[in-house]
């Protein structure tokens, strides 16, 4: 049994089809086919299920396929582990991170490529929930994750900057003179917010609650594009990370005086059995911070 093997017959899973496994493996499509064949010969098992269009992993593969990951995962630590002795880091850095315009992410990424030029790095976009649990699985390194004043079990973090999260409304709203507002002025209204599982969506949840009502959420959006397209044709009152200033232009924005409506943006990445890579990137992160002091409030 070849790492190959188990590389391809994950690639094939991941896909359930065996040309755009290839695909995504740059390799050619009868290559990838003979070798799933020759893996499944040596184990005495089919893998998957060729009787539909859409492959399926069978019983056996299912079983195979979480072992086949924590393989590749265990050979890539031994590899980068030794890298990181000899003082050269050469593994992969998977990263998440939510929406956001911070450019101290990319500078961390420019000084950390340029110092380990040979490490791969991949970057998602997904919500903080979704890339907290990915941290924590392993499926990610590190993440760049908004959330409260809490730090999630078993992650380490660095703070990026403070969030304050305020109200947009468009130009001729009835609450656009107004210099402070509190959530108890937002009860009866339409609101646009980040999707559940976000940072500030469970900020505004939560202080909702506290103060007896249940926000009425009319649009869930991360994009702050779309918050204000939407707010600039009075569909709602838009909850959120301050604007940029060039978004400005023909809405209003407006602090919240509750105290709980305050957040954090971080990078986490897991207190034990953390990668060479992912202690190397978050301490370029941390570098960066220290140096940097205008950090401005974002999503």
């Amino acid at each position: 049994m070849e790492l190959r093997q188990l590389e391809y017959f994950l690639a094939v899973a991941e896909h359930s089809n065996f040309t755009r496994a290839a695909e995504a493996l740059h390799v050619a499509q009868p290559w990838v086919s003979a070798q799933v064949r020759r893996l499944e010969r040596e184990l005495g098992h089919e893998l998957f299920d060729r009787s539909s269009r859409a492959l399926k992993l069978t019983e056996f593969g299912k079983m195979l396929f979480p072992l086949a990951e924590t393989a590749l995962q265990t050979v890539g630590k031994i590899r980068s582990t030794a890298s990181a002795m000899a003082g050269v880091l050469c593994g992969h850095l998977a990263i998440g991170t939510v929406d956001h315009p911070l450019p101290l992410l990319a500078d961390a990424l420019a000084a950390f490529h340029q110092a380990h030029p040979a490490v791969s790095i991949t970057l998602t976009e997904a919500r903080s929930d979704q890339l907290t649990a990915a941290v924590l699985e392993r499926k990610l390194d590190v993440a760049v994750v908004g959330q409260g004043s809490s730090t999630p079990p078993l992650l380490r973090e660095q703070l990026l900057t403070q969030q304050n999260i305020v109200a947009i409304v468009h130009r001729d709203d009835p609450l656009a003179s107004r210099a402070s507002i509190s959530l108890e002025d937002l009860r009866n209204r339409a609101l646009i917010s980040h999707p559940q599982g976000s940072g500030v969506r469970k900020i505004l949840d939560q202080a909702c609650l506290a103060q007896g009502f249940v926000p009425d959420i009319a649009f869930e959006t991360s994009s702050v594009d779309m918050m204000n397209h939407l707010v600039t044709r009075d569909l709602g009152v838009a909850v959120a990370p301050e604007f940029p200033a060039d978004r400005l232009d023909r809405v209003r924005q407006i602090d919240l005086s509750d105290e709980v409506m305050r957040g954090r943006l971080t990078l986490v990445w897991r207190e034990k059995g953390a990668t060479p890579e992912a202690e190397a990137f978050a301490a370029y992160v941390s570098e960066l911070c220290s140096a940097q002091t205008d950090l401005v409030g974002v999503p």
